[in-house]
């Protein structure tokens, strides 16, 4: 789902991967558009990787067209420090692109710490001074969530995995044709965009 939303994102200029590297399966190669990328992490997997501690610092010497921040907030103890730091580092209008897991498995990396409801990100963005915010939730309802849950055990059982991808899909879209609010209700995650201001 999240590959999804970026796919339909359209972006140019330049993108900071924010606690992303270099892999070919890396959610970032999926944007649409001509950009260049630079990737930054802690732990930085090869030399062009920017190092960066994003609980710690508050810029760098150089300034992006977008920050891509996807599955990293959940991540960072002290995550408006990423928020302001992604603010610094931005050319004016630029754009921050991202999403968290809400409805999900913990996950580390090395830590996992939050998981954040629409309401809470907008008012993080806003107050970091950012406009035009946009979040979307991630995800067809609870029977998607059911199945992400399982995923780690009939993944092995590729028959069974599609048999009850496919009604879990089926189950939640008659849910939502019940209650318009359903996909609202049960966010396995959120996409969100947001931009600079001037």
């Amino acid at each position: 789902m999240q590959i999804f939303e970026v796919s339909k994102t359209e972006l140019s200029g330049t993108i900071l991967d924010l606690g992303g590297n270099d892999f070919s399966h890396n959610i970032s190669n999926y944007f649409n558009g001509k950009y260049a990328i630079q990737f930054a992490d802690k732990f930085p997997k090869n030399e062009k990787t920017i190092k960066v501690d994003l609980e710690l610092d508050k810029t760098l010497n150089q300034k992006f067209d977008n920050i891509c921040l996807m599955n990293i907030l959940e991540h960072i103890k002290n995550y408006k420090n990423v928020i302001n730091f992604s603010n610094n580092v931005l050319n004016l209008n630029g754009r921050i692109i991202g999403s968290v897991p809400f409805l999900f498995k913990i996950h580390y990396s090395p830590n996992d710490y939050f998981r954040f409801t629409d309401q809470l990100l907008y008012e993080e963005f806003k107050e970091s001074g950012f406009e035009k915010i946009v979040i979307k939730p991630l995800g067809r309802g609870i029977f998607s969530n059911f199945y992400s849950t399982i995923f780690d055990y009939t993944k092995k059982i590729p028959l069974l995995n599609t048999l009850l991808i496919t009604i879990c899909l089926i189950l939640d879209k008659i849910f939502f044709f019940i209650n318009q609010n359903y996909v609202k209700s049960y966010p396995l995650g959120y996409f969100f965009v947001a931009i600079k201001k001037n």
